[in-house]
């Protein structure tokens, strides 16, 4: 092997090519995976609340109906028919979800990616990185079985709208993606390469800085502090708290027309208020 080149997971790699700081870039990657996922969350359930609902359908008519066929029982083949179409309603929840990520039933041309913030200069040296895997080329990327086997995977498992899936720890992103062929892929990719020579033939500029500051968190939570809704929150309740200090934080930003942070960004900060109410309030 090249001295120079390093086997790395695919997650690293896509972090040194966001930052020179390799832990800065894990939370920025981190960041846009909680962004995409927002952007995808109820699509994606809706479609799986619809997938299980018509799979259901066919069980409890497509079944019957064939037994009752057979038997010749009158009728029979009304309700085999009701389970057929259910079987193909099944079957285009399935295709729907391949043709919104590659944009058809085959993975044949580069989608655009779908992240919250096209424009991030982050999401933007992550395209680079994708830009050269999505090329028919030597370096592929690849994954291992359980017994050990590496196996390469074809170019076109970049060529997706969620392909920033491929670089996620976990989460409902990861979960959503799919293979150019088959169904569910959601396998640990890894890269054999020199790295730098990568990040220089992709033009990709990492960031130099620390971690950006893009929301005033700090703020933010001073302010509520003194909040009458703060105050009158019943902390023994068990739900709907979390998403009342959320909201408040939400008004917080859009009152003072900054960005508003994502609620998967808010949820950690208000579980924080949340705690620190619960303390207060026992001494």
């Amino acid at each position: 092997m090249d001295d120079r080149k390093e086997v790395l997971p695919l997650r690293i790699v896509a972090a040194r090519f966001i930052s020179t700081d390799e832990q800065v870039g894990l939370l920025e990657l981190d960041r846009i995976a909680a962004d995409a996922s927002r952007v995808i969350q109820k699509r994606y359930w809706l479609l799986w609340l619809a997938l299980v609902a018509t799979a259901f359908a066919t069980l409890i008519t497509l079944i019957p109906g064939i037994i009752l066929t057979l038997s010749e029982t009158p009728s029979a083949d009304i309700v085999l028919i009701i389970g057929l179409v259910c079987f193909v309603l099944t079957m285009t929840m399935f295709a729907s979800w391949r043709v919104f990520q590659y944009g058809g039933m085959k993975a044949s041309a580069q989608q655009v990616a779908l992240y919250a913030n096209a424009d991030d200069p982050a999401a933007r040296n992550l395209e680079r990185l994708f830009s050269l895997l999505q090329r028919e080329s030597p370096l592929r990327a690849f994954y291992w079985t359980k017994n050990g086997t590496r196996r390469d995977v074809d170019h076109r498992y970049f060529f997706g709208k969620l392909r920033a899936a491929h670089v996620t720890r976990d989460g409902a992103i990861r979960s959503a993606l799919v293979g150019p062929v088959g169904f569910w892929f959601d396998r640990e990719l890894f890269l054999e390469a020199d790295i730098d020579g990568l990040i220089a033939d992709a033009k990709a500029e990492p960031s130099r800085r620390g971690a950006p500051k893009q929301y005033d968190h700090t703020n933010a939570i001073i302010a509520l502090i003194d909040h009458p809704k703060v105050r009158a929150l019943d902390i023994t309740k068990k739900r709907g708290n979390q998403r009342e200090i959320i909201e408040l934080l939400e008004d917080w930003y859009r009152s003072r027309r900054l960005k508003v942070p994502s609620e998967t960004q808010l949820a950690p900060y208000a579980n924080q208020i949340l705690e620190t109410i619960a303390k207060n309030r026992s001494s």
